[in-house]
């Protein structure tokens, strides 16, 4: 049916705009990109297009219209070459010499931004430059502070304004420079030498109070104040008719759910959903922890960017799975209740107790003190187990094969490392 067809297609292409203003991996990529979304609506408007030739009644024309000025301002957007970060080259040397490992576009200049660039995982010695445009606002007397461990240093307009490099702990060192309305060469170095990394640095204007330096004042190519007030506007406007867009499409969904075209179809067709819960309020909560596990990383040193390496993989594999909702909901809420993609980041530990649970077809367990002991394991297993449950009184117990035997208790199976057994 064409009107469901148009239902669907906006559907999908509302939720890949939503997906727009989700930052993923410390805010250097978004969940969807963009293109993906503008081509869903190219394709709805077809389909608009066509539904309105064979005289279709219920016409997209409101949403299609704000999906249009989105599609618009982000091809708006790029032109105003302002307020898109610094050009960032990260060295494996103290020295800002030879090739760089990586030269990115950076936007947030921080600690958390250098960690995420080497993947969590930064050499024991490195060097970052941060070099492009810094635009003024107002002129007036600009103070920088430059918060490190270990060393950093400002540049403005090719002066040293902050220096505090050298191999040092954490430090705070200050300078101030005059400067005029419009945009002012910026560069920032950051050397590491070993244990701790800390970068931090902030602003302020005629001694006023301290604020972090703006994303929206750093670019690559100079930029006039107002060109800066112009792109900040743009990304306003994408923001909101993003959330326009998914408004108007839930409205759009409801009223061709409900309409005599696609209604009747869709009541012929509907499934219980709430068929293997309790009900509908426990099938809510299982999508919010759905929605949890998406997005809080998890304990573990180092595991929380091993985890986000696999929330790419787990949101194409029940993508995949979104075209088999109308009609199979069972199948799509098998997918939701156990995405199996992003597995691999599980310790073996885990893994072998998913094994077991979904083998035997346990509902409820327990886990030993030496298990409980390590969160990693306890939040993977209950994360990655649900909707079965972790309880006091379960039965059923994991217990690592090293730990000593449990009186009382019958082996129900063994793994490498981790047992399941029987506790009345």
């Amino acid at each position: 049916m064409l009107e469901l067809a148009i239902i669907v297609t906006a559907a999908v292409a509302a939720t890949l705009t939503a997906g727009t203003l989700i930052q993923l991996n410390a805010g250097t990529t978004q969940l969807t990109d963009p293109r993906s979304a503008t081509l869903a609506w190219i394709l709805c408007a077809c389909l608009a297009g066509v539904g309105i030739a064979v005289g279709l009644r219920r016409r997209p024309f409101f949403l299609l219209t704000a999906a249009l000025i989105w599609i618009l301002l982000g091809v708006l957007r790029p032109t105003f070459n302002a307020g898109d970060g610094l050009s960032a080259e990260y060295f494996p040397n103290l020295t800002w010499t030879g090739p760089p490992a990586m030269s990115v576009v950076d936007t947030d200049l921080s600690d958390a931004r250098i960690r995420q660039r080497w993947n969590g995982r930064p050499p024991e010695e490195f060097s970052v430059r941060w070099s492009g445009f810094l635009t003024v606002g107002q002129p007036g007397l600009y103070s920088f502070t430059t918060t490190s461990d270990d060393g950093s240093q400002l540049l403005v307009d090719k002066r040293l304004v902050v220096d505090n490099g050298g191999m040092h702990s954490l430090a705070a060192r200050s300078g101030s420079v005059r400067l005029d309305r419009g945009p002012h060469t910026v560069e920032l170095r950051y050397v590491q030498f070993g244990a701790a990394s800390v970068l931090d640095w902030s602003w302020s204007r005629d001694e006023g109070a301290y604020a972090a330096v703006p994303a929206w004042a750093l670019s690559r190519r100079p930029a006039s104040y107002a060109t800066v007030v112009n792109a900040r506007i743009v990304d306003w406007g994408l923001w909101s008719f993003a959330i326009l867009i998914v408004a108007a499409t839930v409205w759009y969904l409801r009223a061709g759910l409900n309409g005599e075209t696609v209604g009747p179809w869709v009541a012929a067709r509907r499934h219980d959903v709430t068929a293997s819960y309790r009900n509908t309020a426990s099938l809510v909560f299982s999508f919010a922890i759905y929605i949890v596990i998406v997005f809080v990383p998890w304990p573990g040193g180092g595991s929380e960017w091993r985890f986000f390496d696999s929330v790419g993989t787990t949101i194409r594999d029940l993508a995949r799975n979104t075209v088999t909702l109308p009609g199979r909901f069972e199948t799509f809420q098998a997918q939701l209740n156990t995405p199996e993609a992003g597995e691999y980041v599980l310790s073996g530990t885990v893994r072998e107790m998913l094994g077991m649970l979904r083998g035997h077809g346990v509902d409820r367990y327990q886990l030993s003190d030496s298990i409980a002991a390590d969160a990693w394991s306890v939040q993977g297993i209950v994360t990655s187990a649900w909707p079965r449950k972790l309880e006091k009184d379960a039965k059923a117990r994991f217990v690592l094969n090293r730990d000593p035997p449990i009186p009382g208790c019958t082996l129900i199976d063994t793994q490498r490392e981790v047992s399941l057994v029987y506790c009345p």
